[in-house]
């Protein structure tokens, strides 16, 4: 089964089941290395070392439970008019690439249910920064929802930035991903969470609006 992760506030983090297209499937394996090569002094083993996933040119999920997602451009295009045909056919989920500009999206967020946020590689730090942005900066209040190269290890810096959803990739483990969004049991660092975090003097600062 290829899992959702999910928190809801107020309630244990849940798993739900993905359609299919709406996660993205495990990579292939590395290749092994030439040992003759490497054995020969003809070469450094780490040379052999790929990346498990490329930079895509188009997302790696196109639809979530409510049918297709919808890119950034193509929903700025729409007309208000379009926006409310749109809605009549049920909840909108969006879909944002790492080089999107979330903030293109002031004003454009009214009947959005969910932004799916794109993640190329596990090490692709731009997508904390736009779950950040849509949560402190848009108020957006709906799910947004880390997919494409999710792995276990990421899940509690996601939820501190404002992640709420989880489309985990296909070889990782739902009850292991529950876990580790309780794998700190204090934070020490603002978050779009709204996590209260622990000082060493015990006094709580005024937090001022970026």
């Amino acid at each position: 089964m290829n899992m959702l992760l999910k928190i809801v506030k107020g309630q244990e983090a849940h798993i739900l089941p993905l359609p299919k297209g709406a996660f993205r499937s495990a990579p292939p394996p590395n290749p092994l290395p030439d040992m003759a090569i490497v054995n020969a002094g003809q070469g450094d083993v780490r040379s052999f070392i790929r990346p498990n996933v490329k930079q895509p040119e188009a997302p790696s999920v196109s639809i979530w439970e409510h049918g297709p997602l919808i890119c950034l451009d193509q929903w700025l295009e729409f007309s208000p008019f379009e926006r409310d045909q749109r809605l009549t056919l049920g909840p909108i989920g969006l879909n944002l690439m790492p080089t999107d500009d979330p903030m293109r999206l002031k004003g454009a967020l009214a009947g959005v249910a969910m932004i799916a946020v794109e993640f190329a590689k596990f090490s692709d730090g731009r997508g904390y920064s736009i779950a950040t942005l849509l949560r402190t900066r848009l108020g957006f209040s709906g799910e947004v929802r880390a997919v494409g190269d999710v792995l276990i290890d990421q899940i509690f810096a996601m939820a501190r930035c404002g992640f709420d959803g989880f489309a985990l990739r296909g070889d990782q483990d739902g009850v292991w991903a529950k876990t580790a969004l309780k794998c700190f049991p204090a934070v020490y660092q603002w978050g779009a969470d709204g996590r209260a975090f622990v000082l060493a003097d015990g006094v709580l600062p005024h937090r001022v609006a970026a």
